[in-house]
């Protein structure tokens, strides 16, 4: 399980270093770079969007990913130690990229945009549970203020509060939570396949 973990790792960091060092290609996925408001930064939130298409795609790819991962893993099982098998490790790490680039591109990926709606769903799925914490979190600001009156808190207790009902309160009014939000509704469609192709 390790080495599937490592390879999965490996094949990750290989698609983020090459995609640094070039310029921002084109998603194989139509609408995938799509942006949702007008001003919006393309380092700061194109990378969140997610599309009904792209969340299909990635529920039919995502069986033979795992797949393909698991095969590939097994073949690199037997690198051992030192620079030549750590160099034959990491040619035959490349070919698996290949494999996996081929198998993902019926379903519109290459490894990067993949790893990229990976990513972006489970980011989403992340926000979704800070959300639930947050609600909890909102329920208690009241009890919050009234700690503020009690005269056995330092000032600096009293600011570190007074800075967490702010935050709490500032509410999601930011381009980055109105993405997330609308990623949730087109995830809440397709929750049952997510979370069948995931077990």
């Amino acid at each position: 399980m390790r080495k599937v973990a490592l390879i999965l790792v490996i094949l990750f960091l290989i698609p983020l270093v090459l995609v640094n060092c070039r310029g921002k290609g084109d998603s194989p996925i139509p609408g995938v770079e799509k942006k949702i408001g007008e001003k919006l930064d393309f380092d700061d939130t194109d990378d969140l969007v997610l599309t009904e298409k792209e969340v299909k795609a990635f529920i039919k790819a995502f069986p033979v990913f795992k797949e393909t991962i698991e095969k590939e893993g097994e073949k690199l099982e037997d690198i051992g130690k030192g620079l030549f098998k750590t160099m034959k490790g990491g040619r035959k790490a490349l070919k698996s990229m290949k494999k996996i680039n081929k198998v993902l591109k019926p379903y519109g990926f290459t490894m990067e945009t993949f790893m990229k709606s990976y990513a972006k769903i489970f980011g989403t799925f992340g926000y979704m549970m800070g959300m639930e914490a947050k609600k909890l979190a909102m329920d208690n600001v009241g009890a919050m203020k009234k700690m503020l009156d009690n005269p056995a808190l330092s000032a600096e207790e009293k600011k570190e509060i007074e800075e967490s009902i702010k935050e709490l309160e500032k509410g999601d009014d930011t381009e980055e939570a109105r993405i997330y939000k609308k990623n949730m509704r087109i995830l809440e469609k397709y929750k049952k396949e997510l979370e069948d192709i995931m077990n």
